[in-house]
């Protein structure tokens, strides 16, 4: 009971750490405004958000890609459990209370891994190193990457723990590390990125290396997180994952490995808040305190001298890091692209560092706690200082336009990501996901994982009028007026050109066969469902332009009709003359297949943790 009492003011601290640097934004009720948190992950969040607090399984987006799977996609973590604080929350709270939990458990796992070779002093430096280190406050704006890598230390403790355990076989406290595990690399998953979670997995099997306890983890972890895994993986199999990117696109953000002694450097100042000495912007400041490089490299030479087996692990972990964040053209050569912007695994990298750290200042500290504090809140104040820009609050993300703007038709853009990467607004580009925020109809997505087919037929839109108007587009923004005929100007914001197509046709539309079109009487589009109201003079083929996926059926009247492909990726049903009322509906057996086995991964758990 004393040993637990003498880990409370430890935890504390590292919770008020991690509220406290988000204290701006909870206090204002802002939400964070650096890079990606605009654009993409707050619409995500509150899409996701509006379906959960409505009690409604977010199963797609009609509004993004023609039409998109919704909770497929890991990042919208509709299944796991820390993103329901949406539902008791204001919403601008919530995100930002999302990112301080993850932030905390960071801190909390950390501090217990450490605890394995350190004293409390030396594990709370570097729970606290960790935390507030560049590489994890470059991850608040790809929330699903911190989330994710959060669970890390803590799937390596349960590792060392399953490993170091010497009690009987049989016994409980032998079996929690493993269920442990299991459940920590299940949310680690559900947290929203797959590749974070593979490498958790690796690294887990790395270190325990018992092939009966690694098999039963890794079948209680899959089974726990199927009701995400499984539509995932079917999500996946028609996607531009399989051999849709260049090697240029998968290599992009890769770090050289002569950049890893930024980690010791102050980032030069930069108006956009990266390190202007950096090649690469997926992690944006990549320093851990000059401080902390010092300690590690103590800590390297007083254990190679003598515990050289305490550090081998570390340093394989941060020589792996290196190695792949400098993006060997091994990685554009697989038939799956499992990892892009290599620099994602600075962070891996940046723990080991920090690992080192810990062993050296547990060699130097001689056991003075005001040592310890002190050096805490100079590592503290050193790593906040030069992550402020990463911070930056402001209020919700609004798009300039009136709502009439890709309320009725697609919006396609001509020369976004130039203007883009110049400084332009992204707001005025509707970039990313914010057409969710109103609801507007986008041909494009910001999603990780697209289509194979439709990514295609919307690269010949965008060189092919003829193609732009099957698609379903009214509406372009474009860095240059556009003088083409059927163009009319709308209105010009923040050097973008709105313009709407006059000779767009309908989303929804009825084909004859002589070749006319006739124009839908209704169409209600939502995150389950589709329904037309026709009215036709002839038989013909009712089209809708939402992409055709797995899990969707159509009934015509009530009854259930054969649906077909139209141009390769979209939704269409014959329908006989007359006024009728088509409906789709989605109902993915992946999801439900899912969700039993995830039931039966808890019972599972719970047969494995239950005293005998």
């Amino acid at each position: 009971m004393n040993e637990r009492r003498s880990h409370r003011l430890p935890l504390l601290l590292i919770a008020v750490v991690a509220v406290g640097i988000f204290a701006v934004p909870l206090l204002r009720r802002e939400v964070l405004t650096f890079r990606d948190h605009s654009d993409y992950f707050i619409p995500l969040r509150f899409y996701t958000a509006t379906h959960l607090r409505a009690l409604r399984l977010p199963l797609w987006n009609p509004y993004s890609a023609s039409g998109e799977p919704w909770l497929a996609n890991p990042q919208t973590a509709v299944f796991y459990p820390p993103a329901w604080m949406v539902l008791a929350l204001p919403f601008r709270t919530a995100y930002v209370l999302f990112l301080a939990f993850h932030v905390a458990i960071l801190g909390a796992g950390a501090y217990a891994l450490f605890l394995r070779a350190a004293s409390r002093g030396a594990a709370l430096f570097g729970a606290i190193a960790l935390m507030l280190c560049g590489p994890v406050l470059s991850m608040l704006d790809v929330g699903d990457n911190l989330a994710s890598f959060a669970w890390l230390p803590l799937v390596i403790w349960c590792a060392l723990e399953t490993r170091d355990d010497v009690a009987p076989p049989t016994s409980t406290a032998r079996r929690l590390p493993g269920a442990g595990a299991a459940l920590v690399l299940a949310l680690c998953f559900l947290a929203g990125e797959p590749f974070v979670a593979a490498a958790a997995a690796v690294i887990y099997v790395a270190i325990v290396r018992r092939v009966r306890e690694v098999a039963w983890t890794a079948a209680t972890s899959a089974a726990l997180s199927a009701v995400q895994l499984l539509p995932f993986l079917q999500l996946v199999h028609g996607s531009d994952r399989r051999g849709g990117f260049t090697g240029r696109d998968i290599l992009r953000d890769s770090m050289p490995l002569l950049e890893w002694g930024r980690l010791a450097v102050p980032p030069g100042a930069s108006e956009a808040g990266y390190d202007a000495a950096l090649s690469q912007h997926f992690i944006p400041i990549v320093y851990i305190g000059a401080i902390t490089a010092g300690l590690a490299i103590a800590g390297l030479v007083f254990a190679i001298r003598t515990r050289p087996r305490a550090i081998a692990g570390w340093l394989v972990l941060l020589v792996t890091s290196m190695m792949i964040s400098a993006g060997p053209s091994l990685l554009s050569r697989l038939p799956l692209t499992i990892l892009r912007y290599p620099a994602r695994m600075v962070p891996f990298g940046a723990l080991a560092v920090i690992a080192l750290a810990v062993l050296g200042w547990e060699r130097l500290r001689n056991r003075r706690a005001w040592l310890d504090a002190l050096l805490i809140v100079a590592v503290a104040a050193d790593l906040v200082t030069a992550a402020r820009p990463l911070l930056r609050s402001g209020p919700m993300p609004r798009v300039p336009y009136d709502r009439s703007f890709g309320a009725d038709a697609k919006i396609v853009r001509v020369g976004e990501v130039t203007a883009i990467r110049r400084g332009a607004s992204r707001e005025a580009w509707i970039a990313g996901y914010l057409n969710l925020l109103d609801r507007r109809f986008d041909a494009w997505t910001a999603a990780p994982v697209t289509s194979r087919s439709y990514g295609r037929f919307y690269a010949r839109a965008l060189q092919d009028r003829s193609v732009m108007n099957r698609i379903g587009a009214g509406y372009v923004l474009s860095s240059l007026p556009l003088g083409e005929p059927g163009i009319v100007p709308l209105v010009r914001t923040d050097g973008v050109y709105a313009t709407k197509l006059s000779d767009a046709l309908p989303m929804a539309r009825v084909l004859l066969r002589d070749g006319s079109i006739v124009r839908v009487r209704a169409l209600a589009l939502d995150s389950s469902q589709a329904r037309v109201i026709v009215d036709t003079p002839a038989d013909g083929l009712l089209v809708l332009t939402q992409c055709a996926a797995p899990g969707w059926s159509v009934t015509v009247d009530g009854v259930a009709q054969r649906g077909e492909i139209v141009d390769g990726v979209f939704r269409g049903v014959r329908v006989p003359r007359g006024k009728h009322d088509v409906r789709w509906s989605l109902n993915p057996a992946s999801l439900w297949i899912g969700l039993m086995v995830t039931i039966a991964g808890l019972f599972l758990i719970f047969l494995r943790t239950r005293p005998r």
